[in-house]
């Protein structure tokens, strides 16, 4: 049976995502938007080339002001094979010895994760080590509390296909360890929106969160969110009664 090729895409912004509603919109969860991440080798290169890893081990964990973020936001190219580990690993050799060590521990954890669904494939569906609730789906939203942490996270998430990673463990913790949800919706979920959503990576970070590989769950607080991100606790309208206060209940 023969198949026509798609047209190739316009140049500009407007025509692309028309062209993609047009063409391939069936194969989205809701309407095509513009990317804030720019596609393609020649920007993988250039986000490559202009990254420095000075500071990292400091600033890694930054979510909020965007200021403050050392994530090196390297990761969807990472993923889709425009940049190679082994190239990024050599890339930072010669920043500062913490900061190296630090960011290829980061680059390690991709690595481990890629062997380990390489030899478990679908079985890292499933929780590994200890056990924990892997599926129960929760309501319509998820995040059906009005704390700036977890519904400005969760819009980014849709919005952009990015989180810095903190923020990441903040929506897992929050969605397994505090509420009880299946892990596995979770990380579906992630799947969906993250332009860095791979099953290799994304399912060992929840496994991790979720105290699925070590027996021991990620939980989170209010501390952490004004440690990393105090705006959003200024800004917050449940401040005063802070839905996060204290540690999620054994």
């Amino acid at each position: 049976m023969s198949r026509t090729p798609l047209p190739a895409p316009p140049a500009d912004t407007d025509g692309v995502v028309d062209w993609v509603s047009h063409h391939l919109g069936d194969l989205a969860s809701g309407d095509p938007t513009p990317s804030p991440t720019r596609g393609g080798q020649a920007a993988a290169d250039a986000a490559l080339d202009g990254f420095d890893v000075t500071g990292y081990a400091r600033r890694r964990n930054g979510v909020l002001p965007l200021s403050a973020r050392g994530a090196s936001r390297l990761s969807p190219y990472i993923r889709h094979g425009l940049l190679t580990l082994p190239r990024v690993y050599e890339h930072v050799k010669s920043g500062p010895a913490s900061d190296v060590e630090k960011f290829r521990d980061e680059l390690l954890w991709q690595e481990y994760a890629r062997q380990l669904y390489a030899r478990m494939g679908s079985e890292t569906r499933t929780s590994l080590r200890f056990a924990v609730r892997d599926e129960y789906p929760p309501g319509e939203n998820p995040w059906d509390v009005e704390a700036s942490c977890l519904q400005e996270s969760w819009r980014e998430l849709v919005d952009t296909g990015y989180l810095t990673n903190q923020a990441r463990m903040w929506l897992s913790s929050h969605w397994t360890v505090r509420q009880g949800w299946g892990w596995r919706d979770g990380e579906d979920l992630f799947f969906r929106h993250l332009l860095d959503g791979s099953r290799a990576a994304n399912r060992s970070g929840w496994q991790w969160t979720v105290g699925a590989l070590t027996g021991k769950p990620y939980g989170f607080s209010r501390w952490q969110v004004e440690k990393r991100a105090p705006e959003l606790c200024r800004r917050c309208p449940v401040s005063d009664a802070c839905p996060i206060q204290d540690w999620p209940e054994d």
